[in-house]
């Protein structure tokens, strides 16, 4: 286990200190989860939210629950292995009056609008959603299936009509980028015409592993739709209650990041006023709308060459707004937490790859647990399991800094 300690309160020899605020209640950041609620029970644990004979049936709060908030911050849903086992946890956590937040992850939306997709045939920017979903989305599909499926009649609706009101067709490839044309670059709109068609392959060749075909698919899909989409749905609450930024004290949480124009809205709008842009975007169906839009850079962004940037104007906004570090996930390291520095803003890099699947095939140990808590009294302890097995390694961090003071505990 790694323990990672950051002083939000310190100050540099060599630099002015910066007027840091704590938030005002303990907030533990868990992220990048990709359908995985054993994860999510062990890190509630590791943070001590949860007693330890807890189980995903029986979660058992603790008294230091009651004055935490919990924040998840995106990517939920995909590669499984237990898509439908996590929104039931997340759930009864609500249930048991835990204060929770979740934001809103790349994957979340993708799912969301591949869901949508099937009402979208005639709106040729959003027709290529539920391919863009990938082969991840099929372990989702699978789960749905198998729990409220199996015992159902298969449609008889033939193989190649099911296929075309999921997938779009040529005339989509020519179409879209007259669609797109004012909310991607040429550039862009080649990468999504060449991501689609691989997207395509890849997604019925996963469906297939799985041992089905489109009549299964056709069952499990519109019994997702039931489940996440309509109203009294088992998971509808899921999309309903999304956001896209939250901010605690000097620390901005978001899933990916955030870029000079989403930095200007925030300083000309608010917090508020663009999470309630984007909730309403999200219900109108207007994912299009986000995806290729700033709202769609903060879950996406990597700050790649082809993505939009965060310069040093942006980076000064926020400061100058006393927000001081940015907290996310989307970036994963396999050993635990990470500081980075961008334009000279902090970013607390929080996905420890915890998801079972992807750290077998990176070659780490399962049972993964992780949780970055930013204390009352200014201190941030990120703790998570790692190759470290046989210790705690602690990082000492102070604001001004560069470098990290590191030990191993035995």
């Amino acid at each position: 286990m790694s323990t990672l300690l950051f002083n939000a309160s310190a100050s540099s020899n060599n630099l002015p200190p910066h007027n840091w605020i704590a938030p005002q209640k303990t907030v533990h950041f868990i992220c990048d989860l990709h359908a995985d609620a054993d994860a999510l029970l062990a890190s509630l644990k590791l943070g001590g939210l949860l007693a330890a004979e807890s189980t995903l049936e029986n979660p058992l709060l603790t008294e230091k629950a009651s004055d935490a908030s919990v924040i998840i911050g995106g990517d939920c849903f995909d590669k499984g292995p237990s898509n439908l086992a996590l929104f039931r946890l997340l759930k009864r956590l609500v249930e048991s009056n835990l204060d929770l937040q979740i934001l809103a992850g790349n994957h979340d939306l993708r799912v969301y609008a591949g869901l949508l997709a099937t009402d979208f045939q005639d709106d040729l920017r959003q027709a290529h959603f539920f391919v863009r979903m990938g082969r991840k989305a099929a372990s989702l599909f699978a789960e749905v299936y198998q729990q409220y499926c199996a015992e159902m009649p298969l449609p008889k609706t033939p193989s190649s009509w099911i296929e075309n009101s999921l997938m779009p067709d040529e005339e989509w490839f020519e179409l879209f980028p007259k669609y797109a044309c004012n909310f991607m670059t040429a550039k862009q709109i080649k990468k999504e015409l060449k991501q689609i068609r691989k997207k395509r392959i890849d997604f019925i060749k996963a469906w297939r592993e799985y041992g089905y075909d489109w009549q299964h698919l056709a069952l499990a899909v519109e019994k997702a739709k039931q489940l996440f989409i309509e109203p009294d749905g088992e998971f509808y609450w899921f999309f309903q209650n999304l956001e896209l930024m939250q901010r605690h004290g000097s620390y901005l949480f978001c899933h990916a990041g955030v870029d000079d124009r989403i930095v200007h809205r925030i300083l000309d709008e608010g917090f508020e006023q663009i999470n309630l842009e984007f909730n309403d975007k999200l219900r109108q169906g207007k994912i299009f709308e986000i995806y290729y839009s700033e709202l769609g850079n903060v879950v996406r962004t990597k700050y790649r060459d082809k993505d939009n940037p965060l310069s040093e104007l942006g980076v000064q906004s926020l400061k100058n707004q006393g927000i001081f570090a940015l907290v996310n996930g989307h970036r994963s390291h396999v050993n635990g937490q990470q500081l980075v520095l961008r334009n000279k803003l902090l970013h607390i890099e929080c996905d420890a790859e915890l998801n079972a699947n992807c750290r077998a095939k990176s070659h780490l140990a399962p049972g993964a647990a992780a949780v970055t808590i930013f204390n009352t009294y200014g201190t941030v302890n990120a703790l998570s399991t790692n190759r470290f097995s046989l210790g705690v390694l602690q990082r000492n961090f102070e604001p001004g800094h560069q470098t990290w003071q590191e030990s191993l505990l035995v």
